[in-house]
Parts: C-alpha cells; structure tokens; sequence
C-alpha cells in the first residue's frame, strides 16, 4: 500500500515518521517502484538513507563480501532447518510418549480389573 501511495504522489514535504518508514520501505522494496526518480529522490533528500544505499551499492559489487553474505545466508537457513527438524522430532517424540502413558494407563486399568475379579 505504502508503494502504490508513493508511486502516485511521490514524495512530500515535512517528514512524518510515517514517511521516514515509508522511505526506508521504499528503498527496500525499490524493485517495485515504478518510478525511479522517487528513489533517487529519497537518496537526495534523507542523507543516512543515501550512505546506506550506497554502502549497499559498494557491498554487492564485492565478490568477496557478496560469497560471505551468501555463505553466512546459507548458514541461517540450514540453521532455520536444524531448529524446525529438532522441534518435529520433539513433538513426535511427546505424542510417542502421550500415547505410551494413555497405554499404559489402560493396561493398569486392564490389570485392576483382572485383580479384583
């Protein structure tokens, strides 16, 4: 929503913090941003978003800093992966263990019944 209000009014006067995260999230999201001219013109206008933009320029023509971000990208969602497995396994291992106590519960109850017979 946020895109489509810049791409049909582009940017105003008098900076809300409203339009500060409106900038930043058009920067962010730059791709879908029609016209151009309103990210340069944030670029312009907001300096800390100008150096971010770029360092972020600077960064990925870096090959090597572009392999670290991929490398340590890759290492987040094998991580991601791990966590998500492990708390599978934990829930699978809870319900073996519901279903271990609920039968064992019946067989006491089986076994009372034989007793008292």
């Amino acid at each position: 929503m946020l895109i489509s209000l810049l791409n049909a009014i582009g940017i105003g006067k008098g900076e809300t913090e409203e339009m500060m995260l409106a900038n930043w999230l058009a920067i962010i999201t730059e791709k879908d941003i029609e016209d151009k001219s309103i990210v340069e013109n944030i670029c312009k206008e907001q300096e800390e978003i100008g150096m971010a933009v770029s360092a972020l320029v600077r960064l990925s023509e870096d090959k090597v800093i572009r392999q670290t971000y991929q490398k340590r990208q890759d290492e987040i969602t094998l991580y991601n992966k791990r966590i998500s497995d492990y708390r599978r396994r934990a829930e699978l291992a809870e319900a073996e263990n519901d279903q271990t106590k609920a039968e064992n519960e019946r067989l006491r109850k089986r076994l009372a019944e034989l007793e008292t017979k």
